[in-house]
Parts: structure tokens; C-alpha cells; sequence
């Protein structure tokens, strides 16, 4: 089954909000497309919805026009993501996304639209106000334009999760969300967090180990990423406080992605900074035990921002929070060489970096990965190489050495 339809043209008029019962005009490419679903049982099994953009557009005002197609990329790739192997999504509107979600009962097909609308929401406005949040079901398909009456969240959490003490919880880890972002950084500008989950895989049998959560700082108020000279510059505290903003926004997302489905491991991006105090460490460690609800066999810990610390400190840090996870990872800021030599004996049992978002041909994936594979394997024994370009590229990354690895794109089934 295709991930997505054909995106079609912008257009320029968008529809009013009305009442909660609209008819939305979609682009003349999309209503050919959407054909094939007139009269479709989908329609009266509230399996086709509509995720609509109009807050964005509205709070955005003249900005929108710029900005637009940075959302429309960033909704693409969260619902290829989400929408799954037996989904459709298209855009069909300026601000509207049609999901098509046939596998799923109407409680659940909307509640992931509402995830969904969620998580972009706060990506782009830094909040996820009730008023914001609008998916409509879908009714009738025409020539024209969808009929398409606008759903309550509250209803459908109830029907979907069926339990008034998960909704009580929900609202607790809003709470602790809010509590650590957005906030003022040192150096005055407006921060949050932004975390996706990442599937990672181990190479030598290509099974799914878990997740790790893949974090974004950004400016609150533009929903741009701070830049590596912006991040440098941030304080003990403000990294600390990203770093408890990541779990409670990771796990946000582990609750809203994966509900009841426990991962093996959960891989937690955690900055040295906030592992060299024991204030940081205690509260680190307290939100690790309440991740551990969320996985079967535990949580990783990848300890961050370590390429200068000395081998001494680094190991005090690591064997004091040992006792929380089930495995320390040394994240690096790039691919590693042989002058992080402070970082062996540190108490390191893997080592991950990030693939080089143009690897070139395959002869040179081939010379980068064994060079940096070569490196680290100096400081652990385990390799971990996030965002590789493609399968293949797995491969010879296994071949070279490499223990687990994650996709830029999902992994073929």
C-alpha cells in the first residue's frame, strides 16, 4: 500500500472555520484522486478524517506564506511515519491533510490524527491548545469538497483508551511537560523541545531493539533550530532542563505512539552536564524509573556532550548513574577519531554519532564508515550509527563492524 498520495498545488483561498459541521473545498488534483473513496464504507466507518492546519495558518498570519512549505515537509515525514503500510495520506487543501486509515477502528483512526495534529502543533506553535486541535471526520466525498463534521477530542480519547485514570495521567504528563518547556535560556532566547521516537535496529539479525528519542532545541518563538553556536553557548541549567524536557516529551510520545506495545529498550539522550551534579543525576534518575514502565528490558542512557571531559570525571558520572539503566552509550557530536582518547576506560559500552547526511557514492560510505567505526571501537565495543541513508548502507556498516543502526527512512517489512 502507497504511504502517501501525490501532494497536490497549493491553493490560495482558504476555507473559513465555521460551525462543526464545514464543507471544506479541496484542490481540483486531490478531488480526481479521491475518486476512488466516493460512497466508500470508510466514510461511514469514520475511517477517512481530515487533520486541518487553519491554527497554524491563523497564528502565523502574513508569516504562513513562508513558512508553509517547511510544515507541509515536516507533516510528510511525521505521517509516513505514523499513518503505516496500510494507510493514506495526502494534502488537499492549503491546510488540509486527508488520512485514510482502513485498518483501524473510527476511535483509533481519529485518535492518531489527533496525536498527530498534536505533536505538529507543538512543533510549530509551541503549544497544543484544545481550541487548536481540529480533525474532522470526513462524511461525503464530492466533486466539490468534503463534507466533514469536526470531532472532539475528549470523546475520542474516552472511546479509544477507555480508561478515566489513563486520561488523568495524560493530563499529569502535560503538566510535566509544560513545567520544563518552554522556558527563557540564558541567553535570552525562548527554548523548547522537540522529540520524535526512532526506531533502532541490531545489524546482525536486522531486529528492532527499540527506540531512541531523537531531540530538537528550538527557538519558541520562529520554530527554528538553534544553531550549534546557540546551543554551545546555553548554560548548565538550561541544558539540564532540556534534558528533563526530553524524557517527559519522549515519553509523550512513547504513550501517544506505542500505547500498550512495550519497546524492549527506550535510548534516552541525557547531557554529562546534568549527570556531573547530584541534583541532575537524582532528578535524571527519577524519570528514568518512570520510564521503565514503558519497556521490557530497560533504558539505555546516552550520555551527550563528553568529547572534552576528562577520562576521571566522565567515569564517576557514568558508574553513578549505572544503577538507573541497563546500558551507557557515548554520544559524539561526529563521526570519532583517534584523538578521543580521554573517552576509553570511561565506562562507555557502545559509542553512537550520526551518519553524514551525504555519504557520496559507495565507495566513500565505505572509507567514512571504516574509518569511524575503527575509531570507536578503540573507546566500546558496540557501534551505533543513527540516520544511515539506506539499507545497504546497513550492510556494509554491519560488515565493517557497526552493532546497531537506525534509517533515515523506515526499514523494509
Amino acid at each position: 500500500m502507497n504511504h502517501s498520495l501525490a501532494a497536490p498545488p497549493l491553493v490560495t483561498d482558504r476555507p473559513a472555520m465555521g460551525s462543526a459541521h464545514d464543507i471544506r473545498c479541496i484542490d481540483p488534483v486531490a478531488a480526481v484522486t479521491l475518486e476512488r473513496f466516493h460512497g466508500s464504507p470508510l466514510l461511514e466507518n469514520g475511517q477517512i478524517n481530515l487533520l486541518s492546519l487553519d491554527a497554524i495558518a491563523e497564528r502565523l498570519g502574513t508569516k504562513w506564506v513562508m513558512r508553509r512549505q517547511s510544515v507541509y515537509d515536516y507533516i510528510d515525514r511525521l505521517l509516513e511515519r505514523h499513518v503505516g503500510e496500510n494507510g493514506h495520506f495526502m494534502r488537499v487543501s492549503e491546510t488540509d491533510f486527508l488520512i485514510v486509515l482502513p485498518a483501524e477502528s473510527k476511535s483509533s483512526a481519529q485518535l492518531r490524527c489527533l496525536r498527530c495534529l498534536s505533536e505538529v502543533l507543538f512543533r510549530f506553535l509551541g503549544e497544543a491548545r484544545s481550541t487548536d486541535i481540529r480533525v474532522r471526520e470526513v462524511t461525503r466525498i464530492t466533486a466539490d469538497g468534503l463534507d466533514a463534521v469536526l470531532v472532539d477530542p475528549a470523546a475520542i480519547s474516552r472511546a479509544a483508551e477507555g480508561a478515566k485514570p489513563q486520561e488523568a495521567s495524560a493530563s499529569s504528563d502535560a503538566k510535566l511537560v509544560d513545567r520544563w518547556t518552554p522556558f527563557t535560556a540564558s541567553n535570552g532566547l525562548r527554548a523548547r523541545v522537540s522529540c520524535m521516537l526512532e526506531p533502532v535496529f541490531e545489524l546482525k539479525t536486522y531486529s528492532r531493539i527499540g527506540n531512541r528519542i531523537a531531540r530538537e532545541v528550538l527557538c519558541a518563538d520562529s520554530g527554528e533550530p538553534f544553531s550549534p553556536l546557540e546551543l554551545e553557548r546555553l548554560s548548565r541549567s538550561d541544558i539540564e532542563r532540556i534534558d528533563l524536557a526530553t524524557i517527559a516529551r519522549g515519553l509523550d510520545r512513547v504513550r501517544a505512539e506505542l500505547g500498550t506495545d512495550r519497546q524492549p529498550c527506550l535510548i534516552i539522550p541525557i547531557s554529562y552536564f546534568s549527570l556531573s551534579t547530584r541534583m541532575g543525576r537524582a532528578a535524571v534518575a527519577g524519570m528514568f524509573a518512570e520510564a521503565k514502565a514503558y519497556v521490557q528490558t530497560g533504558v539505555i542512557c546516552e550520555v551527550c556532550d563528553i568529547e572534552s571531559v576528562p577520562q576521571a570525571a566522565l567515569l564517576e558520572a557514568t558508574s553513578l548513574i549505572k544503577p538507573y539503566c541497563v546500558l551507557l552509550i557515548g554520544r559524539l557530536v561526529a563521526a570519532p577519531d583517534h584523538r578521543l582518547g580521554n573517552l576509553k576506560g570511561a565506562g562507555l559500552q557502545a559509542v553512537s554519532f550520526e551518519a553524514p547526511e551525504r555519504a557520496g557514492d559507495e565507495a566513500e560510505f565505505i572509507r567514512w564508515a571504516k574509518a569511524a567505526i575503527g575509531a570507536a571501537k578503540l573507546i566500546a565495543k558496540a557501534v551505533i550509527i543513527y540516520r544511515l541513508g539506506a539499507a545497504r548502507q546497513a550492510g556494509l556498516a554491519a560488515l565493517l563492524g557497526a552493532s546497531h543502526a537506525s534509517l533515515v527512512a523506515p526499514p523494509p517489512a
